[in-house]
């Protein structure tokens, strides 16, 4: 599951859900003291990210940027001209839709509560997709999920601060992923190991600014198996991760 190293913008990064099978709902009650419409911006505006991405060896460190446009409650964001993400506010409900070829082609859309309050699930997302490939068949069931973890005066790492009203969302991927190896590979004694279920739990971060939108993305991830880097476990314990990866965004002004 890729989509935290393909994001493009929020949307992409929060609330896009990763093939195969996929239902989402809204989970809090829409009561609460937090107007989540107001962290996003409040206009029209150029954004500019640092993003940092460690995979294998040296650290890679590349600028993205976005055009940010806002019309009354519809706030749209493109990357080299082309529409990425289209936010639609009203009283109750906010409804992001990402595309990922152009605006006539909706990659995912997900509509959730305005108002919520600390601890509150933005939304919950099940996941199922099966393939198959020269090792054999591999099923993914997961359920994909973005909750309100704090409220924040200031976020500091390295170089980058930001201070205000910033809201932390903590965003997890959990599952179970199931490699079912062809005997013929067993035999030969290979894969055995990849043979089987393996738990999956994927966390990310994402920070907010009042009246301006994301200022902060991170996902580190743990590894947990020499053959694949799609097994990935940030529960487990540092000795179990045989690799380990970043990726990161900071907001810096233009």
């Amino acid at each position: 599951m890729n989509k935290k190293y393909l994001s493009l913008a929020l949307a992409t990064l929060l609330f896009t859900a990763c093939g195969g099978n996929s239902s989402s709902s809204q989970q809090n009650d829409g009561k609460g003291s937090i107007d989540f419409s107001q962290y996003f911006p409040k206009e029209s505006i150029n954004k500019g990210y640092i993003v940092r991405k460690k995979y294998e060896g040296t650290p890679k460190t590349t600028l993205r940027n976005e055009t940010i446009e806002v019309l009354g409650q519809t706030i749209t964001t493109s990357v080299d001209s082309k529409v990425v993400e289209k936010i639609v506010i009203t009283d109750k409900n906010i409804t992001i839709t990402s595309f990922s070829e152009d605006e006539n082609s909706k990659d995912n859309v997900n509509r959730m509560y305005r108002k919520m309050d600390i601890g509150d699930t933005l939304f919950s997302e099940k996941i199922e997709s099966s393939e198959t490939n020269d090792l054999g068949k591999i099923t993914t069931t997961s359920t994909y999920s973005c909750t309100v973890k704090s409220k924040e005066k200031k976020f500091e790492k390295g170089d980058y601060i930001y201070e205000g009203d910033l809201l932390k969302l903590e965003c997890s991927d959990k599952g179970t992923k199931v490699y079912d190896i062809k005997q013929t590979i067993l035999d030969a004694g290979v894969a055995s190991d990849l043979n089987g279920t393996h738990e999956i739990y994927d966390t990310s971060y994402v920070y907010l600014k009042k009246d301006l939108g994301e200022v902060v993305s991170i996902n580190e991830d743990c590894i947990t198996n020499t053959k694949t880097l799609t097994i990935i476990n940030d529960n487990a314990k540092s000795s179990s991760c045989v690799q380990t990866r970043s990726y990161s965004e900071f907001y810096v002004e233009q």
